[in-house]
């Protein structure tokens, strides 16, 4: 055998160099990294705390009012606070001398009394059929000392000058009549004296013809 080609053959049959398990190691590696990359895990127990949102943002993600009520059909439509509920309006008194009861009362919180006023408002109560107005406004005048407003009291109730239509008494009355005249003659009034005088005539003839309302005034003479 040549020596050349012994020498050959010694070369390719001596020991291979062998490449270890270092590559499969690390195919196995990044077939490992790339399923656990691939495959979803468990979130993490422990998840950092939310930075809290400032006061007035939304999210986009919090239901709005049509999702709350898609969630609860009972919740109404309107969800904002109402306005409160005005306040009622004070009642009107409409009875019959509500005018003049606020005219008096006012007068007197006031204390500026004018008694001519007073019954200038009674006259002028009478002359558009507010008989209770001005009955009360006639009888506050003359109670205070306003000898016009009692001589007025007294000729509606007398029989011989009211008129029936516009008297403030629904009926004839010879005690009113008396009583307001002498209220009237008691404040200066001349007239009053000479219609009190005519009225105790006028009774005295009815207390002796049998008449007991004339009877009973007619005591207040004696």
């Amino acid at each position: 055998m040549d020596e050349p080609l012994v020498e050959t053959e010694l070369a390719d049959s001596g020991p291979q160099r062998r490449s270890g398990p270092w590559k499969l190691i690390a195919i196995v590696a990044v077939v490992t990294v790339i399923g656990v990359w691939l495959v979803p895990g468990d979130a993490p127990d422990d998840e950092p705390e939310m930075t809290p949102r400032a006061p007035g943002i939304i999210s986009r993600d919090a239901p709005g009012p049509d999702t709350a009520r898609s969630l609860l059909p009972g919740l109404p439509e309107d969800t904002q606070p109402s306005a409160p509920p005005a306040e009622p309006a004070p009642a009107v008194d409409d009875r019959p001398g509500a005018k003049a009861r606020a005219m008096i009362a006012s007068l007197r919180t006031t204390g500026d009394i004018k008694l001519d006023g007073v019954f200038a408002a009674a006259e002028q109560a009478q002359s558009i059929g507010e008989l209770a107005d001005a009955y009360l406004l006639y009888f506050f005048a003359a109670r205070e000392g306003y000898a016009p407003a009692a001589l007025a009291l007294g000729k509606q109730a007398d029989p011989a000058s009211r008129e029936p239509d516009s008297s403030v008494f629904e009926e004839p009355d010879l005690y009113q009549a008396h009583k307001w005249y002498q209220v009237a003659a008691d404040n200066g009034s001349e007239e009053a004296r000479t219609r009190l005088a005519d009225l105790r005539t006028r009774i005295e003839k009815l207390a002796a013809g049998g008449d007991p309302q004339a009877q009973r005034i007619s005591l207040l003479w004696q």
